[in-house]
């Protein structure tokens, strides 16, 4: 078979290059290079914090509580010291300052000097928030400066239990001075209730007399409100009323100042209907005139016409009389030679012919005059026949013009007079605005005195209405406080009993300064930083491992050029396909049993490597085979696509849009999450769905890669770093 012959030529190339089988075996490694360093440098960063140097700085002077010297800064520092979290140094502010530009710290946390007496300040009347300052050096390494904020904060916590432990301590010594002064208080709460009694024996009788008044005032206080609303309307009358006269009197001064107007325009229009019917005579007479004279051209044209015919008439005879003499005298000169040579006779043909000549050209110009006469003649017909008519019209327009200056001479005199009573109505209406005028100011002084009126009675009635009401619930009240404050000596003297009974212990206080505790559940917890990135670079180290592998081997010739189609397919499935399963068992050997990667189960590790490394092995493959370079190009751009979309190090809830939009299309996404399932979780049935995937793409670029061998095509050079046919 073709497969077996190309195969046996294949390994037997193998077996003759060294260096081609030393390629091989370093492309096998470098899945296990990529990852297995990248796992063993991030292995357990977390538990080397004590090697990573933090400044220390405190400034705190101290301050004085209760008459005690404390300083909660010093205090701090020595709970560092035995902190061994991290390496931390005690350094002044200076060298604090210097550590940090020179990278030799990668944070620096300074207590302020007022750190203690803020501290302390929460026993006083004005407490205040104590304060650290956190400086993370980011520009020096940023995942340093986020660990050591994030145990920074941790300290804060321990030192804000502390603080409440001592604040807690406070006051519970002073619950029983606490309980001495409720006593006190509730002594002087018995002699209140023998005071509110007497009080309210008082407002009783004080309550009787004001609620006479108050009825009284409520009475008065009726009446001036009617006043106040005729008052009210009366002015609001006497207002519109002013506003209407005024409105009058401007409306008829605008329309006396219109007529004026109408009056002058009709005037003018007047004049100007005048001067039409002026005009329009003089346009008539012209018109006339135009008739005449155009009857006498039409006469004239008329002779000229008939002058013109008989012209013609002469003009055609003369033509044919000169012909015929000069026909004659050819030939008397044809018929006597002595004629013929005469040269008298030769002038006098040539004369009658120019004769004839001139003659036939005025009758043929005779005959075009004619022509233009009998045109003339009935041009000059028409413009007479509408000359007849505008002289018709024109005497209709003059009718016209005579009737609209009568007409026009009418409306100036109405107009005249309806001015004059328009300036008559203008006139009236002022002294009309005048009076109302001053009938409004009259009705407004009306209304202020009688809401003046009004407002005193109504704060008469109002005042003595609340001296009722206050009386009662004076009354009631001293009723109140005499039963509260009897209450109130009864609480209090058991309040009293009660606090002098409470006693704190330090179960009591640590529980006060600390009420809620965190209990974990590491049942989903990854021991080791190393495990729980393993399954991004075990992905990232087979992806590149596969990528490198098509530089040193050709993905579409072999060593028979003759042979095409399924037995090279073939082929270039097992060489394939056997490298990318020696890259896989290579990268879980030294993994589990070199670096001592935990996982849920070993053969299944295995086997998930295996189905991940054939997959990337084959979607390169179908790139290569079909664009050679150029799919080379397009599988380092998928590889950077899958290292930013695929979710291995950030959530994916956590990255852009359009990340997030890729990645349930790019492979790794999925063998992410089957390593992750293998390794750390246990989930199988999550483990076989991500090998399901993964087989689907697996068979879709096998299918892509057969395609291109059964698809006649003639061969074409590739080119890689190491070029073998195989």
């Amino acid at each position: 078979m073709a497969f077996w012959s190309i195969f046996r030529k294949s390994f037997a190339n193998f077996m003759s290059k060294p260096m081609f089988i030393v390629s091989l075996v370093a492309v096998s490694f470098i899945p296990i290079l990529y990852s297995g360093f990248l796992i063993k440098g991030t292995w357990d960063p977390y538990g080397q914090l004590n090697e990573l140097p933090v400044a220390i700085v405190n400034l705190d002077r101290g301050a004085v509580s209760e008459g005690e010297a404390k300083n909660i800064g010093n205090d701090f520092v020595n709970e560092l010291k035995k902190n061994e979290s991290f390496d931390w140094h005690f350094v002044n502010e200076e060298e604090a300052r210097q550590g940090m530009l020179g990278n030799r710290y990668y944070a620096q946390i300074t207590i302020p000097a007022d750190f203690s007496e803020k501290a302390v300040s929460l026993a006083g009347d004005k407490p205040r928030q104590a304060e650290l300052v956190f400086e993370s050096n980011s520009y020096y390494n940023f995942v340093a400066g986020q660990i050591s904020e994030n145990a920074t904060k941790e300290l804060k916590e321990k030192l804000s239990h502390s603080l409440t432990e001592a604040y807690s301590r406070g006051i519970f010594g002073k619950l029983e001075t606490l309980a001495s002064g409720i006593r006190d208080a509730s002594e002087g709460a018995r002699k209140l209730r023998d005071g509110a009694l007497d009080l309210n024996n008082g407002a009783s009788k004080l309550n009787g007399g004001l609620a006479t008044l108050s009825e009284g005032a409520n009475k008065l206080n009726g009446g001036a409100g009617s006043l106040v609303s005729g008052a009210k309307k009366l002015a609001d009358g006497a207002k519109e009323a002013s506003k209407g006269a005024t409105d009058l009197t401007s409306g008829a001064r605008k329309l006396a100042d219109a007529g004026g107007k109408l009056v002058a325009g009709a005037k003018k229009a007047e004049q100007g209907s005048s001067t039409l019917a002026a005009g329009m005579k003089s346009s008539k007479q012209g018109a006339d005139e135009l008739t005449a004279g155009l009857t006498a051209t039409v006469d004239g044209s008329k002779s000229l016409r008939d002058g013109l015919a008989q012209s013609a008439d002469g003009s055609d005879g003369v033509a044919a009389g000169s012909v015929k003499v000069a026909e004659g005298l050819k030939k008397a000169m044809a018929a006597n030679d002595a004629l013929a040579s005469d040269p008298q006779l030769k002038e006098l043909l040539a004369a009658s012919e120019a004769t004839a000549d001139a003659a036939k050209k005025v009758a043929a110009a005779n005959k075009s005059l004619l022509a233009g006469s009998k045109s003339l003649v009935s041009g000059q017909q028409k413009l007479l026949d509408g000359s007849r008519v505008l002289s018709a019209g024109q005497s209709k327009l003059l009718q016209g013009a005579t009737d609209l200056q009568a007409g026009q001479r009418q409306l100036s005199d109405g107009l005249s007079q309806v001015n004059t009573g328009l300036n008559v109505l203008a006139d009236g209406g002022s002294r009309l605005s005048s009076g109302t005028n001053a009938l409004s100011s009259g009705a407004n002084s009306l209304l202020s005195g009688a809401e003046q009126a009004a407002k005193a009675i109504g704060s008469v009635d109002s005042g003595a209405a609340t001296l009722h009401a206050g009386a009662g619930t004076l009354a009631n009240g001293a009723s109140s406080l005499s039963s509260g404050a009897g209450e109130l000596a009864t609480k209090l003297g058991e309040a009293a009993d009660a606090t002098s009974k409470i006693r704190a212990d330090d179960e009591l206080i640590r529980l006060l300064a600390q009420p809620v505790a965190i209990r974990p559940n590491e049942e989903r917890k990854v021991t080791v930083y190393g495990a729980g990135i393993a399954p991004y670079f075990i992905s990232m180290a087979l992806f590149a491992g596969a990528l490198v592998f098509t530089t040193i081997v050709s993905a579409r010739r072999t060593l028979s050029d003759d042979v095409k189609g399924v037995p090279v397919f073939l082929t270039k499935l097992i060489l394939f396909g056997g490298v990318s399963l020696a890259q896989s068992l290579i990268v879980v050997t030294i993994l589990v049993f070199a670096l001592g990667l935990e996982t849920q189960s070993i053969p299944l590790f295995y086997l998930y490597t295996v189905i991940v490394g054939l997959t990337f092995m084959f979607i390169i493959q179908a790139f290569v085979t079909w664009l050679d370079l150029p799919g080379r190009f397009v599988v380092l751009l998928l590889m950077i696509f899958q290292l930013a979309s695929s979710a291995g190090t950030f959530p994916l809830e956590l990255l852009p849009g359009w990340a997030k939009a890729m990645n349930p299309w790019l492979p790794m996404t999925y063998s992410i999450r089957g390593f992750r399932d293998v390794i750390s979780s246990g989930d199988y049935d999550d483990m076989w769905k991500q090998v399901t995937r993964l087989a689907l793409y697996m068979i879709a670029f096998l299918i892509l890669t057969l395609v291109y061998f059964l698809i006649p095509r003639k061969d074409k050079e590739e080119e890689q770093l190491l070029p073998v046919n195989v």
